[in-house]
């Protein structure tokens, strides 16, 4: 298996469609700078978040007194509006800097949009219930109830899940198009898909435990660095890096990040011995003894624990025999069209004059 692993990760960079996307502009971001810009982009992006954006939306509220619909309004634009800024940034590099679109990262606003995320939020389903089998199997969760929706009732439980995981998506979209598209784009373009894909998500994992955020602005905490956590986050990353590499988009990533995070919470829910009583959800299980090793601990939802371990080297074992495959039928393809040509159209394309065409990477 990782031999496959290997070959399905390892053709060149310029043989990959959403990689060569990367490099569709003036310019290519050094991979290097790359990993630096990722956080300091996410910061500045914070900043009239933290300053501007939040304070204002929490004023509006005292102005209209104990209006409910105000209330509710300014809950719901918070985390949408409060991202905002951080897509503002990104897109004013890739525009001024790379001269390229923001859609060549891996979000195109077509069909895809809702076809990629419709197959995320389905991959998020099976593997919230992957997990909670395998901790049932395992004795560390049991059954706890069906259709728990408390006073508030279904239906404001399942419109709070949507509001949620679209609030979701917004948020997680910037991390998504950071690691999975910009930088991705940019190690697999240098260095080839193999790289990208294990250098995105090994900055993509670190930056969940070391983003330069937490040390130079007030209110902001990481997760604990244990070691099962930071495997998985690395795990769900490289199989988030592979499926953004079949689909050639970022929508069907983001849909399963945002999903995963909703779904444990007010469907499948996964609830502790010290918040069961006030869970609600269609249907609702509790981890028996909350620990690193079982989840429960920490504020990553079913990332957490060696249950979703298991489900995620699945995961990542699946999309790498599926890329493999892909890889080998692509190779095939363009070894079909090579032999069809004459040897001077070969030699045309690899041509000084077609090589002074391509873009610069930044030093």
């Amino acid at each position: 298996m990782l031999n496959k692993l290997k070959t399905a990760i390892g053709p060149a960079a310029e043989a990959h469609p959403f990689i060569a996307a990367g490099a569709s502009g003036r310019r290519v971001t050094h991979p290097l700078l790359v990993i630096v810009l990722a956080q300091v982009l996410y910061v500045i992006g914070l900043l009239p978040s933290l300053f501007l954006i939040g304070p204002l939306l929490e004023w509006i509220p005292q102005i209209s007194g104990s209006n409910l619909v105000v209330a509710a309004l300014v809950g719901i634009a918070r985390p949408i509006v409060g991202f905002l800024p951080f897509y503002a940034v990104l897109w004013l590099w890739l525009r001024f800097y790379e001269r390229r679109t923001f859609s060549s990262t891996g979000f195109a606003f077509d069909r895809t949009l809702v076809t990629g995320l419709l197959a995320g939020f389905a991959l998020a389903v099976a593997f919230v219930a992957a997990l909670i089998g395998v901790g049932l199997a395992a004795g560390t969760v049991r059954w706890h109830g069906a259709v728990i929706f408390g006073q508030e009732g279904a239906a404001v439980v399942l419109l709070f899940a949507l509001v949620f995981t679209v609030a979701k998506v917004v948020e997680i979209g910037i991390e998504e198009q950071l690691y999975r598209g910009w930088m991705l784009q940019a190690v697999g373009a240098r260095w080839g898909k193999a790289a990208g894909v294990l250098v995105s998500s090994f900055f993509f994992a670190l930056f969940h435990f070391f983003f330069i955020g937490y040390f130079v602005l007030p209110g902001l905490r990481s997760h604990e660095a244990h070691w099962v956590l930071m495997l998985n986050i690395f795990l769900w990353a490289v199989f988030a890096a592979l499926v953004t590499l079949r689909t050639r988009s970022l929508w069907t990533a983001v849909g399963f990040h945002a999903a995963a995070l909703t779904i444990p919470v007010l469907l499948l829910t996964l609830a502790t011995p010290d918040t069961v009583d006030g869970a609600a959800g269609l249907l609702v299980f509790v981890i028996e003894n909350p620990s690193h090793y079982t989840g429960g601990v920490g504020f990553a939802g079913p990332f957490e624990g060696l249950a979703a371990t298991v489900v995620l080297l699945v995961l990542v074992a699946v999309a790498a025999v599926l890329e493999w495959r892909s890889s080998r039928r692509t190779d095939r393809q363009c070894g079909q069209t090579a032999r069809a040509l004459p040897s001077g159209a070969l030699r045309t394309v690899g041509s000084p004059r077609s090589e002074q065409r391509r873009p610069r990477a930044s030093s």
